[in-house]
């Protein structure tokens, strides 16, 4: 990894860290935006899986052109661009004049309603016209740059903080404002991946002829060459073969006589109508007729039987008790022995 690329990917991971998510990375910031420089640059290898050590953070920093981040001992904080909320500190005597510079569309709100910080915390007021310029080229195709009166803002009791490249303010008044004119040639964003992102000219997106030739040849050729050629992009992949040409298919001629006339046909016998079978539900399954069967004879009631009559009871002999003889030979008392 190259030490300019190295440089990128710090400060770019440092805006990240100390001014939008440092929770993210485990960094506790005081009340003013200060980190501890150790778990830094712990973080920083964690993020970037390169052995990053102090000295790289510190030459980093000092690549950059403008001061964007502050180390005071063995602490390290961002000295704007602040979406967390932060103590900006003691307020400072502005100079006379500041600028900031804006899309057209909100100039207009800025005449009417004054300036605020928006999705940052504070109002980023640049200290030459120049910067401010750069910085609404940055932001859409068509901007303005604002001229604030800074000194009787101040005298007013609006609050400004140094931060050495530029000065910060949470709000500013419409009477401290003088709106600049409108300018055309901001950088036109394009959707990510169009190969031509960055275009100049306001509306028209016309392109700066500088920055297209920036950068080694760019796309500076002609337009039959740019298509005869593949950029080093598409270089790597497959080259597609064109497809064959078609070849255009004669009809063969049938071999077998056609007939003038066609045999006529004979009617078939209409079938007899079936009987429809009942189906399931919905007619959707089939079920086979039920065969007809001849009636059974239903037998004869049969006539409950009767109890057979009883016979009448033969009539007994009644035997009559023989009568009574004296029988003079029994003996009894005083009889003599027979």
């Amino acid at each position: 990894m190259s030490q300019g690329y190295l440089n990128e990917q710090i400060t770019r991971s440092l805006a990240y860290m100390l001014r939008h998510q440092p929770e993210e990375f485990d960094l506790e910031l005081d009340a003013h935006g200060y980190g501890e420089m150790g778990d830094v640059v712990r973080a920083l290898n964690e993020r970037l899986g390169e052995p990053i050590e102090e000295g790289d953070v510190r030459a980093a920093i000092d690549s950059g052109d403008r001061q964007r981040y502050e180390i005071e001992g063995d602490r390290i904080r961002a000295l704007y661009g602040h979406s967390i909320h932060i103590e900006p500190g003691e307020p400072a005597e502005p100079p006379e004049l500041l600028y900031v510079g804006v899309g057209s569309r909100d100039a207009g709100r800025a005449e009417s309603f004054g300036l605020k910080g928006g999705r940052r915390t504070f109002l980023h007021l640049a200290l030459t016209y120049e910067d401010a310029q750069e910085t609404g080229r940055r932001i859409a195709p068509e901007y303005a740059v604002i001229t604030v009166h800074a000194s009787e803002a101040f005298g007013s009791g609006v609050a400004f903080y140094d931060r050495k490249s530029l000065f910060l303010a949470e709000e500013i008044p419409t009477e401290f404002l003088e709106l600049g004119e409108v300018h055309t040639d901001g950088i036109l964003r394009a959707p990510r991946g169009d190969r031509f992102a960055d275009r100049r000219g306001g509306r028209h997106g016309r392109r700066d002829d500088r920055d297209r030739n920036r950068g080694g040849r760019g796309d500076s050729r002609g337009f039959e060459e740019q298509r005869e050629r593949p950029s080093r992009f598409d270089r790597d992949r497959p080259r597609r073969e064109p497809d064959a040409p078609r070849e255009e298919t004669v009809a063969r001629p049938d071999p077998r006589p056609r007939s003038e006339e066609p045999a006529p046909r004979t009617a078939a016998a209409p079938e007899p109508a079936k009987k429809a079978a009942s189906g399931g539900f919905g007619l959707g399954i089939f079920v086979p007729p039920a065969k007809e069967e001849a009636p059974r004879e239903q037998p004869a009631e049969r006539e409950p039987a009767r109890e057979p009559t009883p016979e009448p009871p033969e009539p007994r002999e009644t035997r009559e008790p023989p009568e009574e003889v004296a029988d003079d030979s029994a003996g009894g008392f005083g009889s003599g022995v027979f």
